[in-house]
Protein backbone atom coordinates (compact mmCIF):
# COMPACT_ATOMS: atom_id res chain seq x y z
CA UNK A 1 0.00 0.00 0.00
CA UNK A 2 3.17 2.34 0.71
CA UNK A 3 4.35 2.19 -2.61
CA UNK A 4 1.44 2.83 -4.37
CA UNK A 5 0.54 5.94 -2.11
CA UNK A 6 4.23 7.14 -2.85
CA UNK A 7 3.36 6.18 -7.01
CA UNK A 8 0.64 8.35 -6.61
CA UNK A 9 2.68 11.16 -5.29
CA UNK A 10 5.11 10.90 -7.99
CA UNK A 11 2.85 11.01 -10.38
CA UNK A 12 1.20 13.99 -9.61
CA UNK A 13 4.55 15.23 -9.45
CA UNK A 14 4.86 14.80 -12.68
CA UNK A 15 1.38 15.52 -13.98
CA UNK A 16 2.25 19.13 -12.08
CA UNK A 17 5.61 19.17 -14.42
CA UNK A 18 3.41 18.37 -17.56
CA UNK A 19 0.40 20.62 -17.17
CA UNK A 20 3.05 23.62 -16.73
CA UNK A 21 4.87 22.38 -19.94
CA UNK A 22 1.53 22.08 -22.00
CA UNK A 23 0.53 25.80 -20.91
CA UNK A 24 3.62 27.19 -22.02
CA UNK A 25 3.47 25.40 -25.17
CA UNK A 26 0.04 26.52 -25.50
CA UNK A 27 1.12 30.08 -24.44
CA UNK A 28 3.90 30.05 -27.34
CA UNK A 29 1.04 28.83 -30.24
CA UNK A 30 -2.08 30.23 -29.25
CA UNK A 31 -1.70 33.59 -31.12
CA UNK A 32 -1.63 31.82 -34.51
CA UNK A 33 -4.91 31.14 -34.06
CA UNK A 34 -6.21 34.66 -33.22
CA UNK A 35 -7.00 38.23 -34.45
CA UNK A 36 -3.88 40.74 -33.75
CA UNK A 37 -6.91 42.76 -32.38
CA UNK A 38 -7.47 39.71 -29.76
CA UNK A 39 -7.80 40.76 -26.51
CA UNK A 40 -8.30 39.09 -22.80
CA UNK A 41 -11.25 36.79 -22.77
CA UNK A 42 -10.93 35.74 -26.26
CA UNK A 43 -7.22 34.82 -25.89
CA UNK A 44 -8.32 32.92 -22.57
CA UNK A 45 -10.95 31.54 -23.94
CA UNK A 46 -8.80 30.01 -27.75
CA UNK A 47 -6.01 29.17 -25.17
CA UNK A 48 -8.09 26.77 -22.61
CA UNK A 49 -9.64 25.02 -26.02
CA UNK A 50 -5.70 24.72 -27.04
CA UNK A 51 -4.90 23.06 -23.71
CA UNK A 52 -8.24 20.54 -23.38
CA UNK A 53 -7.34 19.54 -27.29
CA UNK A 54 -3.60 18.67 -26.39
CA UNK A 55 -5.24 16.63 -23.58
CA UNK A 56 -7.83 15.12 -25.50
CA UNK A 57 -4.57 14.01 -27.91
CA UNK A 58 -2.72 12.41 -24.23
CA UNK A 59 -5.91 10.81 -23.33
CA UNK A 60 -6.25 9.01 -26.45
CA UNK A 61 -3.34 8.05 -26.88
CA UNK A 62 -2.48 6.83 -23.32
CA UNK A 63 -5.93 4.58 -24.20
CA UNK A 64 -4.59 3.23 -27.52
CA UNK A 65 -1.47 1.76 -25.65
Amino acid sequence: MAQIKQMNIVAQEIANDIIKEINNQCDWQVDQFLPESSEGNQINQTHSYLVRLVANHIQNSANNE
